[in-house]
């Protein structure tokens, strides 16, 4: 398989993209965007052929999954991650976000608390503040080598009205990658509790080297009768335009419930280039994921070298997974008006601010590293530029 493709720089412009025409309109396209979380990379050969194929049959009719589906996501999730699951605990929803917003209908009414570790990919906030329930927001805390989940501090808030738990793993925007031990204490947590456990784990394939991923799939089976896994490929092979993920559910009081919302809301056919892509994402791009790892690894170590090096004042906070930089600028001084504008006027590059991912993002920025080598040099370069005439002789 020909993994060049992630030295090739290629033009999203001009194909309705989220990430360059959208922030086109809002910043303008002198500037370098890199805010949205996909990649710049092509996706893996079997994937664009299974595509290619669907298009010169030219008939794009109703869709049905494939037969194969279950058998592969449960073969992959065995693989990649050693967890056993049950053909039957696996359903199908378009988006993860969608199956978040399914379960907190499904599993509290309004006016329940859900818990939330904050900072927070904004969805998942959406999934709780949207619904008319009340988050909890759970501020992880940096020791100075990583981030941590403080349940002595959540013990306080608890009352019988907290009703769930969303978990994100990797965590996004940190990008720590929660360990097995972590896991347990958020289990005994939830079971004492009494919580449901929703784990959202779209970038479990995306670890740093040296890393390895747990999902809650491991955790006992007491946990498993109140939990759900989200989980996905569209992150891992770049195809978050051809939408599908997966519910993993192994409760069957809990899978019937969705099962009816799920029928209650519509979702009965997948996208047609989801049902072609299923088996060749699954079972035909393993050397492509790994060529990825090593692209984003060498990526975030290049960031994390010339910040050190070149700009003091931003301090990377190493991520664990995901190809996400979560950059602590409090050094600086300034405000985060301030810093976005010293970003889009001074740099020319967007970024995501840390307050898109709630009050305890104040202080950050969120920024993709998950584009070509000479792009990365070019958005740095730009930002040593500003930097240089805002702070020479101030650090």
């Amino acid at each position: 398989m020909n993994t060049g493709c992630f030295d090739e720089v290629i033009s999203r412009r001009g194909t309705n993209c989220a990430k360059y025409d959208e922030m086109d309109e809002k910043y303008g396209k002198d500037i370098l965007h890199c805010g949205v979380a996909d990649m710049d990379f092509r996706a893996p050969e079997p994937i664009r052929e299974a595509c290619r194929k669907v298009t010169d049959h030219g008939i794009y009719g109703y869709t049905n999954l494939p037969s194969c589906y279950p058998a592969v996501v449960g073969e992959w999730i065995r693989r990649e991650y050693g967890c056993r699951v049950e053909d039957e605990w696996i359903l199908f929803s378009p988006r993860i976000n969608i199956g978040l917003n399914m379960a907190v209908e499904t599993f509290t009414k309004p006016g329940d608390r859900i818990i939330v570790h904050t900072p927070a990919y904004p969805a998942l906030m959406d999934a709780v503040n949207k619904h008319g329930r009340i988050m909890i927001g759970s501020p992880l805390e940096w020791d100075g080598t990583r981030w941590s989940m403080n349940f002595d501090a959540l013990e306080s808030k608890m009352d019988a009205s907290v009703k769930m738990m969303i978990l994100c793993n990797p965590h996004n925007p940190t990008g720590r990658v929660w360990e097995a031990e972590e896991l347990k204490a958020v289990e005994s947590f939830c079971l004492r509790h009494e919580l449901f456990l929703l784990s959202d784990e779209i970038h479990a394939d995306i670890i740093r080297k040296g890393r390895r991923f747990c999902s809650i799939l491991s955790l006992s089976e007491p946990m498993r009768k109140r939990m759900i896994v989200y989980q996905s490929v569209t992150k891992t092979f770049n195809i978050p335009g051809i939408m599908f993920s997966n519910m993993i559910i192994p409760d069957d009081s809990m899978r019937q419930a969705m099962k009816a919302t799920v029928d209650r809301e519509g979702f009965h056919n997948p996208n047609i280039f989801a049902a072609a892509v299923i088996k060749p994402a699954y079972r035909e791009c393993g050397t492509w994921k790994e060529e990825l790892k090593r692209c984003l690894d060498e990526n975030m170590s290049f960031l994390a070298g010339y910040l050190k090096e070149h700009m003091p004042l931003f301090e990377l906070r190493e991520p664990e997974g995901t190809f996400l930089a979560w950059i602590d600028y409090r050094k600086t001084g300034m405000t985060e008006a301030q810093i976005v504008k010293f970003f889009l006027e001074e740099a020319k590059v967007s970024v995501y601010e840390g307050s898109h991912f709630g009050e305890a993002g104040l202080g950050f920025i969120r920024l993709n590293a998950a584009v070509p080598k000479r792009v990365l040099e070019e958005i740095l370069d730009r930002t040593r530029n500003a930097y240089s005439l805002r702070f020479s002789g101030k650090e």
